[in-house]
């Protein structure tokens, strides 16, 4: 028995170089095509037995398998069910020498068993199982479009590729005896239901995702929309040790910039704050698409940040005053009223720059929703308002006096009983206890403050207090989740943090015995995720390549060829300059300065810190570095005098760090 679908000419090639345009290899989709209807067409034919197919298939079955391998290994990779995603995207630049061994066999077509092992092993217990010829062009067609699919970018191209690819092979197939006006007409009627569908399910599937998310999402600090507090629950508040992000940047910028923002919100309701009246709205990148404007300003602070993501999408922590958002290549920036930021990005962490200014600009002026106070806490705020005397005290004043009110009150992550019968969580917490965690200390601050009439909103957040001498970086811990109130004050936003600052130390005490331990692992895993990309096209053709030797190796039966042995006193590979005496400069210089910052050039390093020595000492080191980066990269190198010199300045500097 024989199945065939015999397809029009060039439709393969077609096929191969749209799948090509929309994985993003498109030489390659182009140079399969060309070489699957060039094989079609050529009088050249070979008798290729079943056996030869079914090594074929074998050996196209284990290249595949090992492209997800490396895949799943590389840093790209989020994971090894993504990297079954992306390699099913290539798949039929593995499957392509199966279809140009049928081409260009004698019998033009080739057994079932060849591609499925399973038949294979039927049919040696049952050498009379059915094994049908089978024509596999049409099922590589239809692999073809799949693995388009999986890579489509939901965009018209897609689609319209689609239909004009199944309109040139159904065209083929029509009815010969019917009107081709009445074909065209039912082929375009089922085009545009096809497309309206398309369109319905893509909407449907973006309405779900967002329900799920708000879903998901409505009990994690990482909701933009609302965050729920532990305000009131009884026994110790849980909390965990597990480093969520690692902060880049001097010491002396450090501590201007200890409070990283993720959400704002203005409305509470029953323990949970709701961010009201600020949807998201995309943001546009700058050029290169991996810059993001937030303000207007100038810098006077920086920071790099690596950020542990969960999800597809990540609320950024950033500083207060945050202008730009650099080096983030991400798909999508969304960003509101409230200085909340929205990235929809991939992996397992996420690296950006950041530059702050000195004031907050990227949230909107206050509106009637910062002053609103909820009817169910109003009564122990206006007691303890009248107490302190808020009324009609210019805004500085009454955050002066909110600030040393709650400075007498106790950090505790731990709430032995409910509230008395008749009164709330927070204003137990107001009158009898004064003692609860951060949130509620910014919960209190930020309605106390609109019971004054100061505009107030309650910011969620870390707090960067922890230093890692082993990573050379500030590290933020689940436990460093912080809350605090951002006042309208004199014009502009500030920062008010009223929490008792021991909260820090009480939160470390309860750190457990192997945390350091854990943080080395912690570490080591880190810097594995963040090692080299494997560039997955360059490995695509190395592999198609030779796999296309292989195949002409075994259709000509040649004969192998022995390759000459490299022979043992082969040169070493060196690099320029590796014996320039500039490098223990670099030594010195880490020693007394740190160590460059991540991915920081050498010429950006020196110049930072050349700029904190005297004049003269600059001057030496600078035209050091200028003889270095010649000996490094100039093919020409450098003469012997020009060499001399370089080694004396060295030996200058180093005496001079040493003695500093």
């Amino acid at each position: 028995m024989t199945y065939v679908v015999k397809l029009p000419p060039l439709l393969l090639g077609a096929a191969l170089a749209f799948w090509g345009l929309e994985v993003g290899q498109l030489a390659l989709g182009i140079a399969l095509g060309a070489a699957l209807e060039a094989a079609a067409r050529s009088p050249w034919r070979i008798d290729l037995q079943p056996a030869s197919y079914e090594r074929l298939a074998d050996l196209c079955t284990v290249f595949f398998v090992g492209f997800i391998v490396v895949s799943a290994a590389s840093a790209d990779s989020p994971g090894v069910s993504r990297s079954i995603l992306a390699g099913l995207k290539v798949l039929p630049a593995f499957v392509a020498p199966i279809a140009a061994a049928q081409l260009v066999s004698s019998a033009g077509r080739l057994r079932l068993s060849a591609l499925l092992r399973a038949m294979r092993q039927r049919k040696r217990r049952n050498p009379e199982a059915r094994d049908p010829l089978i024509d596999f062009t049409g099922p590589y067609l239809a692999l073809i479009l799949l693995s388009t699919g999986l890579a489509n970018d939901r965009g018209p191209l897609y689609y319209a590729g689609i239909v004009l690819l199944a309109a040139w092979a159904l065209f083929a197939l029509r009815p010969r005896h019917a009107p081709l006006a009445l074909w065209a007409a039912l082929f375009a009627v089922g085009a545009g239901a096809g497309y309206a569908g398309h369109v319905g399910l893509t909407q449907l599937q973006a309405q779900v995702e967002n329900w799920i998310s708000d879903w998901y999402l409505s009990g994690m600090d990482a909701d933009p929309y609302r965050s729920r507090t532990d305000i009131g629950a009884i026994g110790r508040l849980k909390l965990q040790d597990t480093i969520l992000l690692r902060v880049y940047a001097k010491h002396a910028d450090a501590a201007r910039l200890k409070l990283l923002h993720r959400a704002s919100f203005n409305d509470y309701e029953r323990t949970a704050w709701i961010a009201r009246n600020a949807p998201l709205a995309p943001l546009t990148p700058g050029a290169g698409g991996a810059t993001w404007r937030l303000a207007q300003g100038r810098p006077s602070a920086s920071a790099r940040i690596a950020l542990r993501l969960e999800s597809g999408k990540a609320v950024l922590a950033l500083p207060a005053g945050v202008l730009e958002v650099l080096q983030l290549p991400a798909e999508a920036l969304e960003t509101n009223a409230l200085g909340t930021v929205r990235a929809s990005i991939g992996g397992d962490w996420a690296q950006y720059l950041v530059e702050a200014g000195d004031s907050i600009g990227d949230t909107m002026a206050p509106s009637h929703d910062d002053l609103a106070i909820p009817e169910t806490e109003r009564a122990a705020l206006e007691r303890l308002a009248a107490q302190l005397d808020l009324a009609g005290v210019p805004p500085a004043e009454a955050v002066r006096r909110v600030r040393e009110h709650f400075a007498a009150y106790r950090y505790s992550t731990y709430t032995d009983a409910a509230p008395p019968r008749g009164t709330t969580a927070l204003a137990d917490f107001l009158e009898r206890s004064k003692s609860g965690h951060c949130e509620y200390f910014a919960t209190a601050t930020t309605l106390l403050l609109r019971t004054a009439g100061v505009p107030t909103r309650y910011a969620t957040g870390f707090a960067m207090l922890e230093y890692s001498a082993l990573e050379q970086a500030y590290v933020v811990r689940a436990r460093h989740a912080h809350a605090w109130t951002r006042a309208w004050v004199d014009g502009r936003w500030i920062e008010l943090d009223t929490t008792p600052p021991d909260w820090f130390g009480v939160e470390e005490a309860r750190a457990p015995l192997w945390q350091g331990l854990s943080d080395l692992l912690r570490w080591a895993g880190f810097r594995w995720s963040q090692r080299a990309p494997f560039e997955a096209g360059a490995g695509a053709y190395a592999l198609l390549a030779l796999l296309v030797a292989i195949l002409v190796w075994r259709l000509s039966q040649g004969r192998r060829t022995a390759r000459a042995a490299r022979g043992a006193g082969a040169m070493l590979r060196v690099w320029p300059g590796i014996d320039s005496a500039f490098y223990g400069v670099e030594r010195r210089l880490a020693e007394r300065h740190g160590p460059r910052a991540v991915n920081e050039a050498l010429g950006p390093w020196i110049e930072r810190i050349g700029a904190t020595l005297d004049p003269a000492a600059r001057a030496r080191l600078l035209e050091a570095l200028e003889l270095h980066q010649k000996i490094r990269f100039d093919p020409a190198g450098i003469d012997a005098e020009s060499r001399r010199r370089l080694g004396a300045l060295a030996a200058g500097l180093e005496r001079a760090l040493h003695e500093a």
